[in-house]
C-alpha cells in the first residue's frame, strides 16, 4: 500500500446544478467530486483519488509531479471536521 498527500479544494456551487459542493485537487488533475454536503465530498474524495491514481498507474502513465508520496510512517496530515453550531 502506498500513501499520497494531496490538497483538496472544496467550493460551493451556485450554478443551478443538482449538487451543492464540488471538490477538486490541484495535485491530481482529473479529480472532481460533487455532493450535497461538504462532508460528502470530503468522504468521497479519497476514494475517487485512490481509483484515479490506480487507473493512471495501470495505464503505465506517470503520476503528476505535484502528487507527493508519503515515504514512511509516521507522517503528518490535515483533517477537516464539521461541528454542529
Amino acid at each position: 500500500m502506498e500513501l499520497y498527500d494531496l490538497r483538496i479544494e472544496v467550493e460551493e456551487l451556485d450554478d443551478g446544478s443538482s449538487y451543492r459542493y464540488m471538490a477538486v485537487s490541484p495535485d491530481l488533475p482529473g479529480l472532481i467530486v460533487v455532493g450535497d454536503t461538504t462532508e460528502e465530498v470530503l468522504t468521497l474524495a479519497p476514494q475517487v483519488a485512490s481509483s484515479l491514481i490506480a487507473s493512471i498507474k495501470a495505464a503505465g502513465d506517470a503520476l503528476p509531479d505535484t502528487l507527493k508520496l508519503i515515504p514512511s510512517l509516521p507522517f503528518t496530515s490535515h483533517l477537516t471536521v464539521t461541528v454542529p453550531a
